[in-house]
């Protein structure tokens, strides 16, 4: 099989209508529509992003240029030009389209040729006709020598258009946007597509309501699930108009994180409680604002290292002063505990989503309810609140180490039941070798005994 070619996208601020702005120059989510689309275009492969702008303001201009592979043309003509004799193909998106990213490398990816993505049944407001039944979901993708010579034959006309309906006129494959999957992995649920057309009425701020809702996560513990999205929102719409990163945010978390290390160090535990649980909300902002804005960074990982890095501190941060005021060793040996059980937890979890592809919490529906109150760094700390107010901080210690032994003997459990099905349905040589060396006084799977 040929490998599949490569990759240019074309993205364009759309026509001039006077006493309007540009539909790609309208802001969602404090970014134009027009550098979320470039930013969707080279997050899905495209070497190079060809778009079609009139001049930009400043610091616009300098956001986009600082992504890289972006080149700058002012219409059709100039397009044509450069597509002539690329091997390549097109990748295109609707001017002033807000567009999931699953949509776009749905069409980004896998094999070349002529392909357009397209609602097939009740169709968002706004989305434009392409078929009897068919309007068209703002992602399509043909061959770039084809996309040159239609440009070159109306270079007068809005680039984007002209070559959707070359596409269609060549026979380009109908994609229903009903046939994609919904699960999102990273976000451990369902999550319906964002598509939306800011310029109608409404839109933008329907926009931006689908854009928050799809970021949030599911299967998720109480705290995160229940205290912390509406913080978290709020946060995020005060930062959508500002030039704070994500990077900032989760660096300010880490710093907030050190200073509540600090305090518990001291002795200042119940400031030092309180800033973990102003920390919680804070730590979900970053990601909300890195999906939002499609500002993801090759460093966002890390932030997972952080926030382990920093919850393993505070036990030993707590340890380190309990130990001081008279629970010696034992102060040490609760804060180990704690640390090992969610560090075999977080393993376990790891192993299980390199091996299946899905996250263990997310794999039923035991699973799912269980991580609402499984032993968590939430969990943890809002348990210990009620005890620290009471005056009784080693006491909550010691039931936040009783919790942890309890949550990780289900949560282990529970991940060599499910590893273990999994292997049996998927890899039949594993299969044959769990048969062979299965212990005789164990039933045989199905029930049925020996």
């Amino acid at each position: 099989m040929s490998p599949a070619p490569a990759l240019v996208a074309l993205v364009s601020a759309g026509d001039a209508v006077p006493g309007q702005t540009r539909c790609g120059l309208i802001e969602v989510a404090g970014r134009t529509i027009l550098e979320r689309q470039v930013r969707l275009a080279l997050r899905a492969g495209a070497a190079e992003v060809i778009l079609v702008a009139p001049p930009l303001a400043a610091e616009l201009e300098r956001r986009i240029s600082g992504l890289g592979r972006v080149s700058r043309m002012v219409d059709a003509a100039m397009v044509a030009q450069r597509l002539d004799g690329e091997e390549a193909d097109l990748l295109l998106l609707e001017p002033g389209a807000v567009v999931d990213e699953r949509l776009v490398d749905a069409i980004a990816g896998g094999a070349g040729g002529g392909r357009v993505l397209v609602f097939a049944e009740e169709p968002p407001p706004g989305a434009e006709r392409v078929g009897s039944s068919a309007h068209w979901a703002s992602v399509a993708r043909m061959p770039a020598v084809r996309a040159a010579a239609a440009l070159a034959s109306h270079p007068e006309w809005e680039p984007v258009a002209t070559l959707l309906r070359a596409a269609l006129a060549e026979g380009a494959a109908l994609v229903p946007v009903e046939s994609l999957p919904t699960y999102a992995e990273g976000r451990r649920r369902e999550v319906p597509f964002v598509w939306a057309e800011p310029a109608v009425a409404g839109g933008r701020e329907g926009a931006e309501r689908q854009l928050l809702a799809a970021a949030q996560k599911g299967c998720l513990d109480w705290p995160a699930r229940f205290l912390h999205p509406p913080v978290e929102n709020a946060l995020v719409r005060l930062l959508w108009p500002t030039a704070v990163t994500p990077n900032m945010v989760t660096l300010l978390t880490g710093l907030l994180g050190l200073v509540a290390l600090a305090l518990l160090a001291t002795g200042a535990l119940l400031p030092g409680l309180l800033l973990i649980l102003l920390v919680g909300p804070l730590d979900g902002v970053d990601g909300k604002l890195a999906r939002t804005r499609v500002e993801y960074s090759r460093w966002g990982d890390l932030e997972h290292v952080l926030d382990k890095l920093l919850e393993y501190g505070w036990f030993a941060a707590f340890a380190w002063w309990f130990a001081g005021t008279g629970h010696g060793l034992a102060a040490w040996l609760a804060a180990a505990a704690i640390v090992a059980f969610a560090l075999i937890e977080a393993i376990d979890g790891e192993i299980f989503r390199r091996i299946t592809g899905r996250q263990l919490d997310d794999w039923g529906a035991f699973e799912r309810r269980f991580r609402l109150v499984g032993g968590r760094r939430n969990t943890f700390f809002w348990t210990l609140l009620p005890f620290g107010l009471a005056g009784l901080w080693w006491q909550g210690f010691l039931l936040i180490l009783v919790y942890a032994a309890l949550t990780f003997a289900i949560s282990h459990w529970r991940f060599l039941l499910r590893l273990m099905a999994f292997v049996r349905q998927e890899a039949p040589a594993a299969r044959r070798n769990l048969e062979a060396t299965r212990y005789g006084f164990l039933p045989k799977p199905g029930g049925q005994g020996s």
